[in-house]
């Protein structure tokens, strides 16, 4: 019993202690980068063997992104989003916004995306949650990723990394 109470609470510090992207309510801007075909597909996180992400078109701007378990159970649901690019001074970032039951999609996600030359290998940069600014618009919020972008500290420390399945 003890274990199992330890392990709950190694479980839930650790959920605790992660780092989430900032969240905003308006994106960088409206879906005007075209997609890259060759991101479509599948993708797998290179720290787990067990997930799986499907990218897939929605329109030529947007994407819908499917993460899944590998070997699903039966009660186990795929969590939905749409994603977008937007390009400031040459750097991509994604707008993503969960789509499920239980969320408006009205709140986004940032995250600096890095394509290997191969693309074979993507690598999600989430800007840091620790950015205290609202914005109200998006003008106001590309102006700020813009000053800030460069700094190392604009990003959580650790990048999620995916390497392509299909």
């Amino acid at each position: 019993m003890n274990k199992l109470l330890s392990l709950i609470l190694v479980s839930a510090m650790s959920f605790l202690l992660m780092g989430c992207p900032y969240e905003t309510e308006v994106p960088i801007d409206q879906p005007s980068v075209k997609f890259p075909s060759n991101l479509l597909g599948k993708w797998e996180p290179k720290s787990s063997s067990d997930e799986l992400l499907t990218i897939s078109k929605k329109t030529e701007y947007v994407v819908t992104i499917s993460k899944s378990k590998k070997k699903p159970e039966a009660n186990d649901k795929a969590e939905l989003y749409e994603a977008y690019l937007s390009e400031i001074d040459g750097v991509k970032f994604l707008n993503i916004t969960e789509k499920n039951e239980y969320s408006s999609g009205s709140k986004f996600y940032l995250y600096k995306l890095e394509v290997s030359a191969s693309a074979s290998r993507l690598t999600l940069s989430p800007v840091t949650e620790n950015i205290d600014e609202k914005f109200s618009t998006s003008a106001e919020l590309k102006a700020f990723i813009q000053k800030n972008m460069q700094h190392s500290f604009f990003y959580e420390k650790d990048d999620e990394v995916y390497l392509r399945l299909d």
